[in-house]
């Protein structure tokens, strides 16, 4: 899908290549040239070419593309974050021991590196897609976040525990990552070492000029700046930075806009990962893509824009021509559209690549003779709806002036560079806006400007009626074999004697068609070690021996080998202090009935066999309960048991003995 912001190389003959294979300035001062990446015109990114991407689904040039995977890879680039955003990387590290079971490889540990470079925070970290901090990885996840400190030492923990594979040399100094230590279980982790992403705030090493101070930076234009000068960046020096551009920019990029909540918003920001891989200008093209500006380089020096109204520096007349000019006055069809479609990252959808609210302008469909053409742009560090639309709208507005003009001027114009704003005044011509987007040194003592029409209306902005909706997507579920729910429920075929040889379990089916079968097992009372009860059992039910309480647990198996989590059915806490008084006409039975019960069986005997007790048909609910219906001097022997919601006894608590009055 191609950009929002391509590359104008407006250079004198021959130049172009040395320019951009090295020397970049001392070949653009001498030839008189200058140097622009902009926000004019159709792609910032070049057509992808029929090459294996470097890792599989990492293709560079999508929005987002690779940004959450972590991945292997013996010889790999490094990334780089702006602003704050989800991103995965390369594992450096892998190692697994004996875990506190003694399970060997029950430990597995990773080192995933985040950034090339220092940065402020790792705040959240994403399993797979589910939140490390998930009450299911309780007691099974540790995470040790390093930022990539200079001074930055090795993790002790790594040290300690993998016998010598991490050294206290292994310092990351300059790279940002995350040690983890993972027990692995087939209920928390079914398809093994999960996928591993971290929300982080990137580069804290910008420096803004306008205050002198020195920390992280969502702005655009100080995050270029400071790209411009990194060691894996231009490696250029602040003296070759224009400083009242960069600060004019700044100041655009951060004011205020309105948007469709009625809240306030920054006009530009940048939040997003690039790998060093692409190359220094595919990187630049999406800082500027990102706040609709443009970098120059001129007589030896960068000036960074960002897009805004253009205060008219210089009136061109013809006193300032030295030749014919030429102007266009309407763009090939091939260039023209009335509408723009458009992907952004959206952290509300796991930061991932999302259609934004399409922009179709009625009049200029009218102006096309009632064709829709659409354009198809991507802004791969923009995480804003809002801002994703302003720069849509300000991208239509700007291609819907058509007007071009080749204006041969003579030396006046060595005054002007790309990215000012002019007045076009010609005979004949009536005065219009424009802005250089072509500067050329020409061979017979003049200057060549290239100007496109550009008024202020570009970058109107009213929330109000600009603003689309951004709606939900349609969420698309796909189906994983890899994951299969537990059963809903599970139950126990309550006893009704005081003696069993037996206890029936029965749970809930699950619906999947990656289901291969269920796993049961049960823990006898007087045994502390899970016994499983055959496997992969088609039924969902089972008839299990014992002879005292038991517990049971059940879970799904997926026919990939996954497993769900357990469904268990408890045995209950037993009666404490059970006691019996006779009362007028029967028994009066007391004690402390155990959380999880939720009703009692009774049995009573006329000794104090169990043996020969039978159960009453009343289950009290809570006690003191009364046991009626019995004459003056009789003596009863009593048990009461608990019963689970599930169905299932706990131990009998008694007997308890009493006579009624």
């Amino acid at each position: 899908m191609p950009a929002a912001i391509p590359l104008i190389a407006v250079v004198a003959g021959g130049v172009a290549s040395a320019a951009l294979g090295g020397g970049l300035l001392g070949a653009l001062v001498g030839a008189g040239a200058a140097f622009v990446v902009s926000s004019i015109g159709a792609s910032v990114f070049p057509a992808k070419r029929p090459a294996a991407p470097t890792r599989p689904s990492d293709d560079a040039t999508a929005p987002g593309a690779g940004r959450t995977q972590s991945f292997r890879q013996p010889i790999t680039e490094h990334q780089i974050v702006f602003g704050r955003c989800k991103v995965g990387g390369p594992i450096v590290f892998i190692h697994s021991a004996p875990d506190d079971e003694g399970r060997t490889d029950g430990w597995f540990y990773s080192v995933v590196v985040l950034a090339a470079h220092r940065v402020r925070g790792i705040g959240d970290v994403w399993l797979g897609d589910t939140l490390a901090t998930d009450a299911k990885f309780a007691g099974l996840v540790r995470i040790d976040r390093h930022l990539g400190t200079i001074d930055q030492t090795a993790d002790g923990n790594l040290i300690a525990e993998t016998g010598g594979k991490w050294t206290a040399e292994h310092r990351g100094r300059g790279r940002a990552y995350v040690a983890l230590r993972l027990k692995i279980t087939a209920e928390a982790f079914p398809a093994g070492p999960p996928n591993i992403a971290a929300l982080v705030e990137g580069a804290d090493t910008i420096l803004d000029p306008r205050t002198g101070a020195t920390g992280w930076s969502d702005n655009p234009a100080l995050c270029l700046a400071w790209y411009l000068t990194a060691p894996f960046g231009w490696k250029a020096s602040w003296d070759d930075i224009d400083i009242p551009a960069l600060m004019a920019a700044a100041n655009i990029c951060d004011e205020l806009i309105g948007t469709r909540a009625g809240l306030h918003e920054r006009r530009y920001t940048v939040n997003g990962r690039v790998s060093l891989g692409e190359g220094k200008i595919a990187i630049t093209r999406k800082l500027v893509a990102a706040m609709a500006g443009a970098m120059v380089v001129s007589g030896g020096r960068f000036f960074i824009h960002a897009g805004g109204p253009a205060l008219p520096s210089a009136t061109l007349t013809s006193n300032d021509l030295r030749g014919d000019v030429t102007i266009q006055g309407s763009r090939p069809r091939r260039d023209l559209f009335n509408g723009v479609r458009a992907v952004y990252v959206d952290p509300a959808k796991n930061w991932q690549p999302t259609d934004a609210p399409p922009l179709l302008a009625a009049n200029y469909v009218a102006e096309d003779g009632g064709e829709q053409i659409f354009r198809d742009l991507e802004f791969p560090l923009t995480t804003s709806v809002a801002t994703v639309q302003r720069l849509m709208k300000a991208e239509l507005e700007r291609v819907r002036r058509q007007r071009e003009v080749a204006f041969p001027a003579n030396l006046s114009a060595l005054r002007l560079r790309p990215w000012d704003g002019v007045t076009v005044a010609l005979d004949r011509v009536g005065a219009f806006p424009a802005r250089v987007t072509g500067w050329r040194l020409s061979p017979d003592g003049g200057v060549d400007l290239a100007l496109s029409e550009e008024d202020p209306a570009v970058w109107n902005w009213n929330p109000a009626v600009d603003e689309r909706a951004a709606g939900d997507s349609p969420s698309v579920v796909l189906p994983n074999p890899g994951v299969i729910a537990a059963p809903a429920a599970i139950a126990v075929a309550t006893p009704v004697t005081a003696a069993f040889g037996a206890l029936g379990v029965s749970w809930s089916p699950v619906g999947s068609a990656y289901l291969a079968g269920y796993e049961l097992e049960f823990l006898p009372a007087s045994v502390a070690v899970w016994q499983g009860y055959g496997g992969a059992l088609g039924a969902t039910a089972a008839s299990v021996p014992t002879t005292e309480p038991t517990a049971f647990r059940a879970r799904a198996v997926a026919r990939s080998g996954a497993v769900s989590g357990w469904r268990e059915a408890a045995v209950p806490g037993a009666v404490t202090a059970p006691a019996a008084l006779g009362i007028t006409g029967g028994v009066r039975l007391s004690g402390g009935v155990p959380i999880g019960a939720v009703r009692l069986q009774v049995f009573e005997a006329e000794s104090a066999s169990l043996a020969a007790a039978t159960k009453l048909a009343a289950e009290p609910t809570a006690l003191p309960w009364d046991r009626t219906g019995l004459t003056a001097g009789q003596t009863r022997w009593y048990w009461l048991r608990s019963v689970s919601a599930e169905g299932n006894v706990s131990a009998f608590a008694g007997p308890v003995t009493a006579t009624a009055l």
